[in-house]
C-alpha cells in the first residue's frame, strides 16, 4: 500500500513537472522502453527517461515499440518518412524511407527499403548497403545461391549478400 502512494506521488509529482514544461501529452512509463515515457508536443512525439529528461525530442509523428523490427531499436515515422532510433534515443537511420521492411526477410542482417518508389537495402547496422535504384528485387537464392535478381527500367541483373551488383541489368 504505502508503495502504491509513494509510486503515485512521484508520478503526480513528475505529471507537475512536466507540465509546466508544456508538453500536450505524457504517457505512461515502461510502454515502449523501460523507464521511458512518450510525450507529445504541437502532434510530434518523443520520450522523456524518469527523470523527466528529454531523451528523444519530440519531433516525431509515431514511433513504434521498441524491438519489432531490430533489437534495441523502435521504428519513427517523420513526415511520412521511417527510419530508426537506438535504445539511447540516437536516430541511428534518418527518416528518408517510405517503406522499411523487417531485418531477415530478404537476407540476414538486412531490411528492404523503399524510397521514391524504388527499392535497395540497409543493413543492422543503419548502413545503406544497396542503393534504392531498383524496380524489383527478387528473394536471395532463388536463380543462384547468394544472388538476388533486380530490376531497373525493364532490365535484369543480380545483386550479391555483400551488396555488390555483380551482374548489370541488361
Amino acid at each position: 500500500m504505502r508503495v502504491s502512494l509513494i509510486f503515485t506521488l512521484v508520478f503526480l509529482f513528475i505529471s507537475c513537472l512536466l507540465s509546466a514544461q508544456g508538453y500536450d501529452l505524457i504517457g505512461p512509463f515502461d510502454k515502449y522502453h523501460e523507464n521511458w515515457a512518450m510525450i507529445e508536443l504541437n502532434g510530434s512525439v518523443g520520450f522523456i527517461d524518469g527523470n523527466g529528461k528529454e531523451v528523444v525530442k519530440p519531433k516525431y509523428d509515431n514511433i513504434s515499440k521498441f524491438d519489432r523490427y531490430r533489437n534495441g531499436w523502435a521504428l519513427v515515422q517523420q513526415n511520412g518518412l521511417f527510419g530508426f532510433i537506438d535504445s539511447e534515443g540516437n536516430e541511428v537511420v534518418k527518416a528518408n524511407y517510405d517503406i522499411i521492411s523487417r531485418f531477415g526477410d530478404y537476407q540476414k542482417g538486412w531490411a528492404l527499403v523503399e524510397r521514391n518508389g524504388l527499392l535497395g537495402f540497409i543493413n543492422e547496422n543503419g548502413d545503406e548497403i544497396v542503393t534504392p535504384i531498383f524496380d524489383v528485387i527478387s528473394e536471395f537464392g532463388h536463380f543462384q545461391e547468394n544472388w538476388a535478381q533486380v530490376e531497373k527500367d525493364g532490365l535484369l541483373g543480380f545483386i550479391d549478400t555483400e551488396g555488390n551488383l555483380v551482374v548489370k541489368p541488361k
